[in-house]
């Protein structure tokens, strides 16, 4: 059978031109005489059909085929088991199946039209593939990411039941078809930049699959109102906040505080499913019931976790952001010990009862309850120029510090009345919970050292004493936690050590004494934080900038933005400018 040239070949559909004016077309390729006598550009509706392998497609099989069998000789036997009985059977006249080739490299299930016919599966090595060609849902990938999750990640960040999630993945042919995708991507999107450790694209294509993954699952979460995408979101939140970029953190979790309160969550919480399902006052009441206890239970993570991140990421905001009222008498998640055990043990455990809360409740309650006195004192008006008000303010303030100091105190008598062979010490949500008590410490009182207004006299001493008492526990506490818990805890504790630290190097700056020790911890701290989060490392550089400056004998001047050198202003107030000024600046 003879070949058509280019200018032989027909289209199996009519052109654009010809189908619009009703005309007979040829069907000639590239033109068809109608367009060809007109000067028109020709354009063929494309051919959805599968009619076969293309033409030439087994001559580019059997050139891959060969590369590979070039490549299989050239591995070595301690990185490939295999490569031996390959090699034997290459080095022979028997030629080896493209099977056994691309068995021997310990390869990953594929589907890709470069390496195999329409729908027929075969394995290849990531390797050996170009970085565009590289799927970051590969079962081998996914297996990889999602153990470094549940290792790293989901301690401080459990809204996932990880029995349900890893049965689905064994279960399933293709976790395409999967309603774990969305979840599934947004894993994927947070670790692989730092956590993938095989062998495949470079650190630059894993941000491109990244930012992919990311812009993927937020279009779904915006087309899909459901759990899945609802919990995707959540995830996504600790990418923007790790990476320092707050607007879009705070876009991503007005998006989740939104689905959760279309999914019915909040009332699932305040009203504990009494008005699902049957005649009630409360609304909603057309959502279902949870499925199951772990439906249940992943509902409840879900609609918490979106609260503690618009909390926890807003501790020491002036502006109104619309915090949550707290739930005293809501649902809280149920212990860590029975959430790490499948459906059929968790069905016969006592969810409700308070007495086996977990760290992440307690934390849960304290962002929830006592953080938002918090936030609700400092975003109170009063007219600083009566001194009635003045002193109002003050007694505002220890009115919520108060609640505070009680809270940690009831907080570190539990501590004590826990088993002494269960390693709680270095919790992440344990950390979590001192250093954001010390946090909105500092938040509440740094603004009332110094009078607002001029000509007014004195320093509010016992907001400054209280502000150091804030940075020493912190400083106690981050000298018993190991780096390698630290690197691997929330990126939430970032604004802790960076405001204990701001707070430390201005206090010796301003009243002109002998800097602490501390002045140099916090920023050593930070930087075991910026080996995951990049967050870390831009605050880093600030901190490192304003310490270089301090001492007249390094002749450095500041370059850093004014504001941060004003008690008055928290570092949400000022994250911006500090943005703005470490990328265009150098150290």
């Amino acid at each position: 059978m003879n070949t058509l040239t280019e200018s032989g070949r027909m289209s199996r559909t009519v052109c654009k031109l010809c189908r619009q004016r009703k005309t007979r077309c040829n069907r000639q390729l590239p033109e068809c005489d109608s367009c060809l006598r007109a000067g028109v550009n020709c354009q063929y509706v494309k051919d959805k059909s599968r009619p076969g392998l293309r033409a030439g497609y087994v001559s580019a099989l059997e050139e891959r085929l060969n590369i590979l069998e070039k490549e299989v000789q050239l591995l070595k036997v301690d990185r490939c088991p295999h490569a031996t009985i390959v090699a034997n059977r290459t080095n022979s006249n028997e030629n080896p199946s493209p099977a056994l080739i691309v068995e021997a490299q310990s390869g990953l299930q594929i589907s890709h039209d470069q390496l195999s016919p329409p729908g027929i599966a075969t394995t290849v090595d990531p390797r050996q593939l170009g970085p565009l060609q590289f799927d970051p849902l590969w079962p081998s990938v996914l297996d990889e990411l999602c153990a470094v999750w549940f290792e790293k990640y989901h301690p401080w960040f459990p809204i996932l039941h990880q029995p349900s999630l890893l049965e689905a993945l064994q279960a399933s042919a293709d976790v395409k078809e999967t309603p774990y995708l969305p979840i599934l991507k947004a894993i994927v999107a947070v670790t692989i930049i730092k956590d993938f450790r095989s062998e495949g694209p470079s650190k630059e294509r894993c941000h491109q699959i990244s930012d992919e993954l990311r812009n993927q699952v937020v279009m779904e979460a915006i087309n899909n109102l459901s759990l899945g995408p609802l919990q995707a979101v959540l995830i996504l939140c600790i990418l923007e906040y790790g990476a320092g970029r707050l607007k879009e953190h705070w876009n991503l979790v007005a998006l989740a505080k939104r689905m959760a309160i279309q999914l019915g969550l909040r009332d699932l919480v305040a009203h504990h499913c009494s008005n699902f399902n049957r005649v009630s006052t409360l609304p909603p009441r057309m959502l279902p019931i949870p499925e199951s206890l772990v439906d249940r239970e992943e509902k409840i993570r879900a609609y918490w976790m979106a609260e503690v991140l618009d909390g926890a990421s807003t501790v020491g905001a002036a502006w109104n952001i619309s915090i949550s009222r707290p739930e005293n008498d809501g649902l809280l998640p149920c212990s860590d010990a029975a959430w790490a055990f499948p459906e059929a043990v968790i069905s016969a455990w006592p969810f409700d009862d308070l007495a086996m809360s977990s760290a992440y409740s307690l934390y849960v309650m304290l962002i929830t309850n006592e953080v938002y006195h918090a936030h609700h004192f400092l975003q109170k008006s009063y007219d600083l120029q009566r001194a009635d008000e003045r002193a109002r303010r003050r007694a505002d303030c220890q009115t919520v510090d108060e609640g505070l100091k009680d809270w940690r105190a009831r907080f570190d008598a539990s501590q004590l009345q826990l088993d002494p062979t269960i390693e709680n010490h270095h919790d992440p949500n344990s950390t979590l919970i001192r250093c954001v008590l010390d946090l909105a410490t500092i938040s509440i009182y740094q603004g009332l050292i110094f009078p607002p207004l001029e000509g007014t006299p004195g320093t509010w001493h016992h907001a400054l004493r209280r502000c150091l008492e804030a940075c020493d526990s912190m400083t106690n506490l981050l000298q018993e936690v190991e780096d390698t818990d630290l690197e691997n805890i929330s990126p939430l504790i970032i604004p802790c050590i960076f405001v204990a630290a701001r707070f430390c190097i201005l206090h010796a700056k301003i009243f002109d004494i002998e800097p602490s020790h501390k002045i140099a911890f916090f920023p050593i701290k930070l930087e075991v934080c910026g080996r995951r989060w990049p967050y870390a490392r831009r605050l880093l550089k600030v901190l490192r900038t304003a310490v270089a400056s301090y001492d007249p004998s390094n002749g450095i001047a500041t370059t850093l933005p004014i504001q941060f050198y004003d008690f008055m202003y928290a570092y949400l107030d000022i994250d911006e400018a500090l943005r703005i000024w470490a990328e265009s600046s150098e150290i």
